[in-house]
């Protein structure tokens, strides 16, 4: 019947004019989760949940209580609604394709008076695969396939924005993209992040003095920082933070690999410089790396310019050196980076 991408789908739930299955997958969370509860809300009325709305998690039911639930007639309203978390839809597809019978019956003849959503918060769709892949095909035939994706960085600059004026609060394009290299990209975090600094301010106008003196930063940006400190030549700064993470107990492995993502980024952007090549092109040939993290480029760029090709190159090779250490040695693992990020400043 459908297959929904989330501007469409926002504008099927506002109309009211629900279909019988839906199907909510993709690799966003927070959305995943905000769209599950709006159907629910949209479709039931909050005086007569107890009667009309029915959770259950996946790795406690079963299809039979699933059916009981989509045969309950409504109280009081126009639908029953039944939201059924992390379901493992795909174990009712056989070798070759075949469909469990029972399973098919549930999906295939729901009564026009119920709405029965599967919402995959952790179990992840690989559309790729060929029993996730018939199952998409089957909610396809009988209901909805809704994929909710991470937005864009501009997009969630946008919602940051949009987010801190309904709280009487200016957020700046430039803070707003400040405060997302600061947490990260996780929507339901940067929505708490964003909810702390506009209790903090009250009102008014946010500055990035207010969201150091609020946020949590994520593990992912203090590495970040930590190569930035070691590209301008900040011996005490990095050692600090290097520090800081060991405080924190991070695994030596994470921030070696965060790291590791730096040099390489730094390294890409400065080879298409010197091939008299614009370095956003990047985003073309690395999407998984950079489509809709443009800032990362940007970012890369500026660090880069502490380096020769030469230096770079040299420093990919300290980078894997030191997680060959890592990995094969049973080396102190705090002495290999301290080790790494010393050699590093020496370039």
């Amino acid at each position: 019947m459908a297959q929904f991408i989330e501007d469409t789908f926002k504008k099927h739930i506002k109309s009211g004019e629900f279909m019988r299955l839906y199907i909510l997958y993709g690799n966003e969370g927070y959305l995943k989760q905000h769209y599950a509860n709006t159907i629910c809300s949209k479709s039931v009325s909050k005086e007569f949940e107890d009667f009309n709305l029915k959770k259950l998690d996946g790795k406690d039911t079963n299809l039979n209580e699933i059916y009981d639930c989509i045969s309950s007639f409504p109280m009081m309203s126009d639908y029953t609604c039944t939201l059924v978390k992390d379901f493992t839809l795909n174990t009712f597809i056989g070798d070759r394709g075949k469909v469990d019978e029972d399973f098919l019956n549930v999906i295939s003849d729901i009564p026009e008076s119920s709405i029965l959503v599967f919402w995959m918060d952790v179990t992840e769709v690989d559309e790729k695969n060929s029993k996730w892949s018939k199952v998409l095909k089957l909610f396809d035939e009988y209901g909805a396939c809704v994929k909710i994706d991470k937005r864009s960085r501009s997009a969630l600059e946008k919602l940051l924005i949009s987010s801190a004026a309904k709280k009487d609060c200016t957020l700046s394009r430039d803070t707003a993209y400040y405060m997302i290299n600061l947490v990260g990209e996780d929507m339901s975090t940067l929505q708490n992040e964003l909810n702390k600094v506009c209790a903090f301010v009250k009102s008014g106008e946010i500055t990035r003095k207010h969201v150091d003196e609020t946020v949590i930063i994520s593990v992912e940006a203090k590495i970040f920082q930590l190569s930035r400190m070691i590209a301008r030549g900040e011996a005490d700064n990095a050692f600090e933070n290097l520090a800081n993470l060991f405080k924190l107990r991070e695994e030596p492995v994470v921030i070696l690999s965060v790291l590791s993502k730096a040099f390489v980024d730094m390294y890409r952007v400065k080879a298409a410089k010197e091939k008299g090549l614009s370095y956003k092109a990047l985003g073309d040939d690395f999407p998984s790396a950079y489509k809709g993290r443009g800032f990362v480029l940007d970012n890369a760029a500026n660090d880069a310019n502490n380096y020769s090709i030469t230096q770079l190159k040299e420093a990919l090779t300290l980078l894997s050196d030191a997680d060959r250490r890592l990995k094969s040695t049973g080396e102190d693992n705090k002495i290999v980076l301290e080790e790494l990020i010393l050699r590093l400043l020496r370039l």
